[in-house]
């Protein structure tokens, strides 16, 4: 099970067990527990983030338009899920707060699209630079033109499979581009 459904199950079994229970003495520690899983998960995505601004800072063949996407990319995620973990610790209702969870996830989509988004296109970029640099290598450059550029138009949302299903061929055209230039060094 991925990180992604096991986010959505926790969140949904706490705060399922809040609803089910009837006392309202019961029902306060169970939604504070629920809030306390939420935003852990919230900071997991956080210190993610942290990540991302780093390898997006030592990429050096990164270009100027997709490091500055890229850093736009991160600021509003982080800005976004900050201010989202600001508003689960105010939730009164378990439907709330699992309305919350579902948003860290499918709103957001750091794991699944914004990881992709920072590794893929600095190295695709960097693929690029290598080709542009080494004789014979058309076919390659060719097969990763505008790939960074799709990679970053594709947005978060509820479908998982549709941002798998856009992820990766161009994942897969990096790694062959990859593999392709390696030999191409031997």
């Amino acid at each position: 099970m991925n990180r992604i459904a096991r986010t959505l199950l926790a969140a949904t079994v706490v705060v399922g067990a809040t609803l089910a229970v009837g006392a309202p003495a019961s029902a306060a520690p169970t939604l504070d527990q629920a809030k306390q899983a939420v935003a852990a998960r919230i900071d997991k995505r956080l210190d993610a983030l942290k990540q991302f601004d780093a390898t997006i800072g030592g990429a050096k063949q990164l270009t100027a338009a997709h490091k500055d996407t890229l850093t736009k990319l991160v600021a509003d995620q982080r800005g976004g899920l900050t201010a989202l973990k600001t508003k689960v610790q105010g939730e009164t209702t378990a439907a709330a707060l699992k309305a919350d969870a579902q948003s860290m996830v499918n709103d957001y989509r750091v794991f699944m699209l914004t990881g992709p988004k920072v590794r893929l296109t600095a190295a695709i970029d960097t693929e690029l630079v290598v080709a542009h640099k080494t004789a014979g290598t058309d076919a390659i450059q060719k097969s990763l033109e505008g790939k960074a550029d799709a990679l970053l138009a594709v947005k978060p949302g509820p479908d998982a499979d549709a941002i798998k299903a856009a992820v990766s061929p161009i994942r897969d055209a990096a790694k062959a581009a990859h593999k392709s230039l390696k030999a191409l060094r031997k």
